[in-house]
């Protein structure tokens, strides 16, 4: 057993998230995996794949795998690198070169019904790939003949009234619900809460990817406390969807967080549908939503560095009306952390009973947490 942790990378404008469970799972939100950062003479980008190649299981062949991936939308902020850092195809041909390259193989797939929509034809290659897996693994599902072994595994969160998910009711969560089955894992210290993406929007011929993003809450149980620490993520979802989350939600404990990740790269749009030079008022429900913090809470905007100028994301307004609620001492962006430092480092909490706590990390060294590290002081805390 070790210690949950969230860890957020700095990757610019864009997304990936590694959580890892008690039971050593790994689940990977999105990815933003640079060529540069590959290279191991640039000081000013993070090696995101050799980190998760020294952190991630292997099986007994020696394979670097992750239980989950999951693609938030099909933007190329969220899914940059995907195929020069993952295996896709029949997991059974995986080869020596694979191993070689470092390509990781994903137990399990989850993304939206999106990804199969017909007027998606302004996609990225690297979002058509992950398309192209998804595909494969539908079929492998839908025929009964057919082991769904890891590398096969798909879930699909969303729902749709498109015929593309005929036949596929086991592995379709859909909003309100809360799932805790992962990789053919029943967990029972963690779950998520599926708050969106909704139909309507899926389903819309117009509507935007961002508008289609999964928004979770990720809940964690630690010795014996139960939702001890709660962690949003929204892929790039905006104001509309964030304001039907909280219309929707008839449980106050499904949006209460202790770390909220800023929607799209610390951007204006959840705060308000227009832009902010021409109403620099965030809407009430923004910060309803965010003032469902408990104490102690934290945002973190993975996001190039914020500056007072007229770039959105990230936007400068957007982090003063973050830190209104946080503070500046909880509120984080990725590429600047730690601060001060002209080579970004991982941002890495510990979930305790008390609640998320902050853990600083070095290139040098793998970030696997255990038990010792539960022993950080902490003082219960109450909500917020």
């Amino acid at each position: 057993m070790i210690d949950p942790s969230i860890t957020y990378f700095p990757v610019g404008n864009g997304d990936t998230s590694l959580i890892q469970l008690s039971n050593e799972s790994t689940i990977l939100i999105d990815c933003n995996i640079t060529n540069d950062s590959r290279d191991e003479n640039e000081e000013s980008v993070y090696d995101v794949h050799e980190y998760l190649l020294s952190n991630l299981k292997k099986d007994d062949n020696n394979i670097p795998f992750v239980d989950v991936f999951i693609l938030t939308h099909p933007d190329e902020d969220h899914c940059r690198g995907f195929s020069e850092t993952f295996y896709t195809g029949d997991p059974s041909k995986y080869s020596e070169t694979d191993k070689k390259n470092g390509l990781i193989r994903i137990d399990e797939l989850w993304f939206t019904p999106r990804i199969f929509s017909p007027h998606e034809k302004d996609m990225c290659d690297t979002a058509k790939a992950i398309r192209k897996e998804a595909e494969r693994r539908k079929k492998v599902y839908l025929d009964k003949k057919t082991e769904k072994t890891p590398g096969n595994r798909i879930r699909i969160i969303g729902d749709s009234d498109k015929s593309d998910l005929e036949g596929l009711d086991e592995i379709i969560t859909i909003p309100g619900n809360s799932i805790n089955f992962v990789n053919g894992n029943v967990l029972k210290d963690f779950s998520f809460f599926v708050h969106a993406p909704f139909k309507k929007d899926t389903d819309s011929k117009w509507g935007e990817r961002n508008d289609t993003s999964v928004v979770l809450q990720a809940r964690f149980d630690i010795d014996g406390e139960k939702n001890a620490a709660l962690a949003f993520f929204g892929g790039d979802s905006e104001y509309e969807i964030w304001d039907e989350i909280l219309q929707r939600s008839d449980d106050e404990n499904t949006l209460k967080w202790d770390i909220f990740m800023a929607p799209h790269h610390c951007s204006w749009t959840f705060f308000n549908e227009t832009p902010q030079e021409d109403n620099n008022k965030p809407c009430k429900s923004a910060i309803d939503l965010l003032n469902k913090k408990r104490d102690g809470a934290k945002i973190v905007a993975s996001c190039n560095p914020i500056k007072d100028d007229d770039i959105n994301p990230p936007h400068f307004a957007a982090k003063e009306e973050y830190v209104k609620i946080v503070g500046a001492e909880n509120f984080f962006v990725t590429s600047e952390y730690p601060p001060g430092s002209k080579s970004p480092l991982p941002l890495t909490f510990i979930m305790t009973k008390n609640g998320p706590r902050e853990k600083t990390t070095s290139r040098s060294q793998p970030n696997i947490y255990r038990s010792a590290i539960r022993k950080i002081s902490g003082t219960p805390r109450t909500y917020g």
